[in-house]
């Protein structure tokens, strides 16, 4: 069931699931036993929300009709089993590589994002790239901002994990974010706090020198184990 619409655009949201190609508003209202101008209304407001989107016309024998179908953010709307997939991919994947292989997998491939985003930090202040480091949290679902630490650094906090269940079974999923925060920064990032690990955040302490040779190999979520 969708949350957040009433009966009638639920009914038509799940139509337009059925009928990919899409549907015209005559056929939806026929579909619904609802009135013409009932299905303009309900789409309308969901074509404002980004859910729907009006197409090519379609030939019907007499006037052309337009044809109204689900956007990719409508698609979204219904459930996904990405979690159940994630989960049986890692288990499969640490079983056959170890838990230590896989956190420098999942580190690497952080470090992988990080490289394609990195141009949104060129020629930014130190401060600036932080910000903007939390900006591409923010953009992958993360509650994050900057924060400062006791000892006067900057450090990101994010009050949400956006694979909390998968990281509570394998916590080597933690590298992903090391990886990523360690190649936008260019710098040493410490993990002082995390959730999984009964924290009340996942915090990111920024250390002042320059990430090392060392540290570009070693998955940083490696210092916080000690």
């Amino acid at each position: 069931m969708l949350t957040g619409f009433g009966k009638r655009q639920q009914q038509l949201l799940e139509l337009l699931l059925e009928n990919k190609a899409g549907m015209t508003m005559e056929n939806l209202a026929r579909a619904l036993d609802v009135s013409k101008s009932a299905v303009h209304q309900h789409l309308t407001a969901l074509e404002r929300d980004g859910y729907v989107a009006h197409k090519a016309f379609m030939k019907t024998g007499g006037r052309p009709s337009q044809v109204y179908a689900l956007t990719d953010r409508g698609m979204h709307l219904f459930p996904k089993q990405y979690a159940w997939f994630s989960e049986l991919l890692l288990r499969q994947l640490i079983e056959q590589l170890g838990s230590a292989e896989m956190e420098k997998l999942l580190y690497r491939l952080g470090q992988e994002t990080a490289a394609v985003l990195r141009e949104r930090l060129r020629g930014k202040s130190r401060a600036e790239r932080i910000r903007e480091a939390v900006q591409i949290m923010q953009e992958f679902g993360y509650q994050a901002q900057v924060v400062e630490s006791e000892a006067g650094l900057p450090e990101i906090s994010a009050k949400n994990c956006v694979y909390h269940d998968l990281a509570e079974t394998h916590p080597e999923v933690c590298a992903l974010d090391m990886g990523l925060l360690d190649g936008l920064l260019e710098e040493t990032v410490v993990q002082r706090e995390c959730m999984v690990r009964d924290g009340m955040a996942c915090r990111f302490c920024l250390a002042a020198r320059q990430v090392s040779e060392k540290a570009k190999t070693t998955p940083s979520v490696y210092k916080h184990k000690t």
